[in-house]
């Protein structure tokens, strides 16, 4: 599905682009999509700005530093998806925090502090390196690149926070932190708190961008659908910029699939398909 809202304002020759979270299973589709577009002629690798929540935050570290090598994403997905299947189980009190998880909206704090202290109590913490070894086999290798901001919340105030290369911590933590799901994964302990899924606030965090992006173009990539994209456009929008928003055509039955391994396949083919059908008017809405 691909929607559309002008702005009257000006605009800069800025792009960013913002990748949303959705499991092993989202990312792989997301690799797809941004692997088909770009061989279409859409400069996604040359974004001004990065921003990714989850799952976005792997495939924004693949395209921000190996872009001709994103479609590694769905294999060390792959592996991600299996991990999911032995580590975590799917019992009633963790199918309980993937439903509120969800509901979640970005302008209640409150709840995500609340969702973010459950999601604790259910998986426990593990601390930075723990979370370096762990992800640092499914990213690639290089310095955190310039364009790219990572997205998580905090355990303790239910506050969101874009990570990036100024502070400090390994690439890997910041998209460990990013990905930590309740009931999927656990919180990481990083700068002096604990931190959990950016997807605690919401899916994409489009919002964001107000405060680290000139006005410019935006493209919102989110897998599935979520009730904050429509409120994240209308603020983009009021900021001055240009807004696109792609969510995948649906080739999954609930939301536990994102972290099914037998959905890697499918989601990979549904996004080549979904760029090759979306590509003409996108690249018409870049270059105008």
């Amino acid at each position: 599905m691909l929607e559309s809202k002008e702005t009257p304002y000006a605009v800069t020759s800025l792009n960013a682009l913002v990748l949303g979270g959705g499991g092993p299973v989202g990312a792989s589709w997301m690799a797809a999509l941004v692997h088909g577009l770009r061989a279409e002629g859409i400069p996604l690798a040359g974004c001004g700005t990065v921003l990714g929540t989850s799952a976005g935050a792997v495939v924004g570290a693949w395209l921000t530093m190996r872009p001709d090598a994103v479609l590694e994403v769905p294999d060390r997905m792959r592996k991600r998806a299996a991990w999911h299947a032995e580590a975590t189980g799917i019992g009633q009190g963790r199918q309980e925090l993937s439903r509120r998880l969800a509901e979640q909206r970005a302008d209640d704090i409150e709840a995500a502090r609340s969702l973010a202290e459950a999601a604790v109590a259910a998986m426990p913490p593990m601390q930075a390196d723990q979370a370096d070894a762990l992800w640092r086999p499914a990213l690639p290798d290089g310095k955190w690149p310039n364009p790219l901001g990572v997205v998580a919340v905090s355990a303790e105030t239910g506050v969101a926070r874009r990570w990036t290369g100024e502070d400090g911590i390994p690439l890997a933590v910041a998209v460990a932190c990013s990905t930590a799901a309740p009931g999927a994964a656990p919180a990481v302990v990083v700068a002096g708190d604990v931190w959990v899924d950016g997807g605690v606030r919401t899916n994409t965090n489009a919002d964001l961008l107000v405060e680290a992006a000139s006005p410019g173009r935006v493209l919102i990539v989110a897998p599935p659908p979520s009730a904050d994209l429509a409120r994240e456009e209308a603020i983009l929008v009021g900021a001055g910029h240009r807004v696109r928003v792609v969510v995948a055509t649906r080739f999954y039955s609930r939301p536990t699939d994102m972290l099914d391994p037998l959905y890697i396949d499918p989601a990979t083919a549904a996004g080549a398909e979904q760029a090759r059908e979306i590509a003409a008017e996108l690249a018409e809405w870049w270059d105008e």
